[in-house]
């Protein structure tokens, strides 16, 4: 699958960079790992960078993920950063997850860039500290 993680910020930031085309099923197999690795190691911040890749999916499966979130138990306190496609590729899809994540109580914000999203998140800092589950 056409992305990878790197967990920086000793810990405290996971960023995760998707290149290519995802369809539907690989968004929801890459956010059941991504939510996963959040709640084991404790974190909090989420950078999302999408620059250079496209996303094939229908306004459903997008209106389905904080369902998943709140199912895996995923703590309101992350915050995540989305970094829109340099093309504005299907950029609607983006806008409308912003808003159903935060309508359902997770705080999501769009960027046109990596540099301001992490920017942002260090900015927003954690509001406490990373917890390990055993």
């Amino acid at each position: 699958m056409p992305w990878r993680h790197e967990i920086k910020d000793g810990g405290l930031l996971l960023e995760v960079t998707y290149q290519g085309t995802f369809e539907a099923a690989q968004l929801r197999d890459a956010t059941v790992e991504i939510v996963d690795l959040l709640n084991e190691k404790g974190i909090l911040r989420l950078l999302l960078d999408c620059h250079d890749a496209h996303f094939n999916v229908p306004t459903v499966a997008v209106y389905q993920l904080p369902e998943l979130y709140a199912a895996k138990e995923l703590s309101r306190q992350v915050r995540a950063a989305v970094v829109k496609p340099h093309d504005g590729y299907h950029l609607e899809i983006f806008e409308f997850y912003e808003d159903v994540c935060r309508n359902r109580g997770y705080f999501v914000t769009l960027f046109d860039d990596a540099g301001s999203a992490r920017q942002w998140l260090r900015e927003e800092g954690p509001t406490l500290p990373p917890t390990r589950r055993p």
